[in-house]
């Protein structure tokens, strides 16, 4: 059985431990909209109060929103574990075991636990996004929806890329957690708006060290049109896959370093 296969199966026989208790599975996914339930009034507000922020359309900033929303839901039932359970699992030398098995660590890291609250983070997103595809003045061609797919998978792998090197570092000091947390409270902040309303030193940092701008905003800009699908922003899917495999030689290079808390 390859590890994909084994990944699923573990993660279905994870959602059916998870519903061994349906109020407690029902209550994370509705903590987890009632989570996001600023970003569903931030979206009522920009409807029914204003045309846009900035130059920017209303109909794209909700795109933007719901497409990082999706997007981050993604991360959180894949990834989620990277900043939700390593911390745990390293100090309670969990990890270790994970060498013993035949199958990667980080494999194995992701599929210990499945974070139902996950599924209310994507519903939200799904309905901004619902939303923002409705409002937004575009012809949508099957090209472009698959464009758009490409973009909220792109910010999946986005998050994975910031987080990987926190976790990794996480291996060797717990406390880089409370950096991951940081970072994912940034992007949550930064990636709702269109980074043109920004100065621009906060655009360059957004765009090259805290890279938030390729989660969504520049995949609605070639939607829109505003920028060619030659540019180099019509690539950000792959380019956030790119930075993905980039953090992943790190992870890699920093596990065969690793020391369990017993030394």
């Amino acid at each position: 059985m390859n590890t994909l296969a084994v990944s699923l199966k573990a993660t279905a026989v994870n959602i059916r431990g998870r519903l061994e208790y349906p109020g407690d599975f029902a209550f994370e996914i509705i903590f987890g909209i009632l989570w996001q339930s600023s970003t569903l009034a931030f979206a009522a507000v920009l409807i029914t109060r204003f045309n846009g922020i900035g130059d920017f359309p209303a109909s794209g900033v909700l795109l933007i929103v719901g497409m990082r929303l999706m997007a981050h839901g993604l991360f959180t039932m894949v990834y989620g574990n990277l900043s939700d359970a390593l911390a745990e699992l390293v100090e309670e030398g969990r990890v270790e075991g994970f060498f013993l098995r035949p199958l990667p660590v980080l494999t194995q890291i992701l599929i210990s636990r499945f974070n139902v609250n996950a599924f209310g983070d994507f519903t939200v997103g799904v309905v901004v996004c619902a939303f923002g595809v409705a409002r937004v003045p575009i012809d949508w061609t099957p090209a472009k929806l698959l464009y758009l797919a490409a973009a909220i998978l792109g910010g999946m792998y986005l998050e994975a890329a910031v987080q990987l090197p926190i976790a990794a570092l996480m291996l060797r000091s717990p406390l880089a957690h409370g950096v991951g947390k940081w970072l994912d409270d940034i992007m949550a902040t930064v990636g709702n708006y269109p980074l043109s309303i920004l100065p621009m030193v906060l655009r360059v940092t957004f765009t090259f060290v805290l890279p938030v701008a390729f989660v969504a905003y520049f995949p609605v800009l070639v939607l829109l049109g505003q920028q060619p699908v030659t540019s180099i922003v019509a690539w950000s899917p792959l380019i956030c896959y790119a930075l993905y495999r980039l953090a992943r030689l790190f992870w890699n290079w920093n596990l065969t370093r690793y020391t369990s808390i017993g030394g």
